[in-house]
């Protein structure tokens, strides 16, 4: 039957299979060609025919660069993924170019795949295509297995120290703070970075650093961020924690603070082992998080200054309670009364503060401040660290008192300083002494040379903290303290300040005849006017003097020297601060002068290696596997030959098996 002019058909997918030159496919019909008599459908059929005439040539050119197009829009994908994914830190900003080009190369490839869309659906839908799709399927399930089994170990892993002694392990009480820390905590190593380092202890002591901050980082990743800092190459990061501090001076520190927060606690090695390190990195964030404070105990009970008095009270102390507390301190009073016996130090006492005792000091009680800075307790047991002692005197300070000091290599004279050069000016102002203290960075670059690193140090962190030197501190009548060191290396005393030397005359036979200006030793408190010719046998004794001091002790004096002291820890070293006048740091005198700074430096100095908590070092052992000629034999051929035969036998088992 003849196909009616209605059935022709309008795809205009059927009218491409005419060729170029308008003749009709070998396989089309002629009624098709012919035309039709329905004059709206021959419209709709040109009409179509026109518009993919006019895309079609656009659509050839596109589909003869196919392949490049493709390569180009994968190379856009992969460079999107990095600019999004790659850390950018501001102001450099990536992620909309990352947007830009995922978007690029999404378009070209879409563009690609919709002008060969027959040939990508074939593709697809072929038994080859089919079995593509299957394994890029399995392939996608298989990497989805093995991200989520990663996702999960990373939060859940589970760490096994496997030597005898647990080297590689925290201590219980150090888990359970880190576990629940609730603040960012954030450490900053200073210690050179040479590859090539001349001292070998500090290269240990840097690779125990860095295992250890491993340790706190395993155990709390998210709260816990260390990191390494060279001094030489980072100067604006020294002096953002350390001031004008010279950057020798900061090698080997540890800064621990809290994140966005100003508060810092600075560690430093006690031994060449480090031994104490995870100890004072978990005292610190106890510190600086505020959950636990270091204690400072002031002794009452022989005639002492009051911490608890008014703050109209002149010569109280409730200022200087102020002052320790708003630095993060816990101040309490020891009361020992005269008659009592049984008296002992609490265990958790950083500092004890004796401040101008009026009283005798008892024997017993004598017998336990000695035990107390040799690190023992009123039973004679070890306690958790030495003693840290500040003592502030007077010159009508009790002889058993004196006696203490002088057992520890400190005494205190009698009488007063008086200095012509340095005293306050102004009439009624004689005996109030004007102190400067030593300021190491001003010395001459020969004499820094010849001082012991220790000396400097200490000199940094009490009268010049992050390099800047205090300013002029007021003591009026201040006693002179003379240091003793008898050369059994168990003393290291290191004056803080000094006053002005006088210029003195010499006869003719030697002797030393007028001075004049300078400071003088006058044992009357009421005269202020010194007697300067050392020729009269009243003559006043001339300086200079040290009204303030430091000592770092192994022991008193008498006991019996250590063969190496280097191999004792700072815990193990008794500190001292002791000053010839208590009235400076009063409520009359806090605000005048720098002596609250030089007091509360002593005492940041000499309470910073204290620790809240007790843990003890690692124990390394070393264990050795003893073997024979013959057992050392079957060890070397079972390990040779054993799991290879093993391996062999079963793969002949196999192939028995399956043949």
């Amino acid at each position: 039957m003849a196909e009616q002019p209605g059935d022709t058909p309008r795809d205009w997918r059927r009218q491409r299979r005419r060729g170029r030159s308008g003749r009709p496919a070998d396989d089309a019909a002629p009624e098709t060609v012919a035309g039709s008599e329905d004059g709206e459908s021959a419209e709709g059929e040109v009409a179509s025919r026109t518009l993919f005439s006019f895309l079609e040539p656009a659509l050839n050119a596109i589909g003869g660069y196919g392949a490049p197009l493709v390569i180009a829009g994968i190379v856009a994908l992969i460079a999107g993924g990095f600019l999004l994914a790659y850390p950018w830190t501001p102001p450099v900003s990536m992620s909309l170019y990352g947007f830009i080009a995922l978007g690029f190369g999404a378009a070209l490839i879409l563009l690609v795949g919709l002008i060969f869309l027959s040939s990508v659906v074939a593709a697809f839908i072929s038994r080859t295509g089919r079995y593509g799709v299957n394994s890029l399927i399995m392939l996608a399930a298989f990497l989805g297995i093995i991200i989520a089994v990663n996702f999960v170990s990373f939060g859940n892993n589970q760490r096994i120290d496997v030597t005898a002694t647990n080297q590689f392990s925290l201590a219980e009480r150090t888990e359970q703070l880190l576990d629940n820390l609730e603040q960012d905590i954030e450490v900053i190593a200073f210690y050179k970075l040479e590859n090539a380092a001349p001292d070998l202890s500090g290269l240990n002591r840097q690779i125990k650093v860095r295992e250890t901050f491993r340790e706190f980082e395993a155990a709390r990743g998210s709260r816990f961020n260390s990191e390494f800092v060279d001094p030489d190459v980072s100067p604006q990061r020294v002096s953002q924690y350390f001031g004008a501090t010279p950057a020798g001076f900061v090698n080997e520190s540890i800064v621990v603070k809290v994140k966005d927060r100003d508060r810092l606690d600075v560690i430093q090695p006690q031994d060449p082992e480090y031994s104490h390190l995870e100890q004072d990195l978990v005292s610190s964030i106890l510190l600086v998080t505020g959950q636990e404070q270091k204690a400072v105990y002031f002794l009452s009970g022989h005639g002492e200054r009051n911490i608890s008095s008014r703050p109209e009270a002149a010569d109280g102390y409730s200022a200087v309670r102020a002052g320790l507390e708003q630095d993060n301190y816990r101040v309490e009073s020891l009361n020992w009364p005269p008659a009592a016996e049984n008296v002992a130090v609490p265990e958790d006492a950083a500092l004890l503060v004796i401040a101008r005792p009026t009283e005798e000091l008892p024997e017993a009680h004598a017998q336990v401040l000695n035990r107390y800075l040799q690190g023992k307790d009123a039973d004679g047991a070890d306690r958790q660290e030495a003693g840290r002692l500040i003592f502030l005197g007077e010159p009508d300070t009790p002889e058993s008192f004196r006696a203490f000091l002088a057992a520890w290599g400190v005494i205190l004279n009698n009488g007063y300083i008086r200095d012509l050069d340095g005293s306050l000016p102004g009439e009624g102002n004689e005996q109030i002494l004007q102190v400067d203290t030593i300021n190491p960075l001003e010395l001459p670059g020969e004499m820094i040379a010849n001082i012991p690193r220790s000396v400097l140090e200490t000199l940094l962190e009490i009268t010049t903290p992050k390099g800047d030197s205090l300013d002029l501190v007021l003591m009026p009548q201040a006693a002179p303290v003379q240091l003793i060191d008898d050369g059994s290396g168990l003393r290291q005393p290191i004056p803080l300040a000094y006053t002005s030397r006088p210029r003195c005359a010499v006869n003719d036979d030697g002797s030393v005849g007028s001075c004049s200006g300078g400071s003088y030793s006058i044992a009357d408190p009421e005269r202020i006017d010194p007697i300067t010719d050392q020729g009269q046998a009243n003559a006043d004794i001339p300086g200079p003097f040290t009204p303030v001091a430091y000592v770092r002790a192994l022991g008193p004096i008498g006991a019996q020297p250590p063969a190496d002291p280097s191999q004792f820890s700072e815990n193990q070293v008794v500190g001292m601060v002791v000053m010839g006048d208590s009235d400076f740091i009063a409520n009359s005198f806090y605000n005048r002068g720098s002596g609250a700074d030089l007091f509360l430096n002593s005492v940041n100095y000499l309470v910073g290696d204290f620790s809240l908590v007790s843990l003890r070092p690692k124990a390394i052992t070393t264990r050795e596997f003893n073997l024979d000629r013959n057992e050392f034999n079957f060890v070397r051929f079972s390990s040779w030959l054993f799991l290879p035969g093993l391996m062999a036998l079963l793969a002949g088992l196999v192939w028995w098996v399956r043949r």
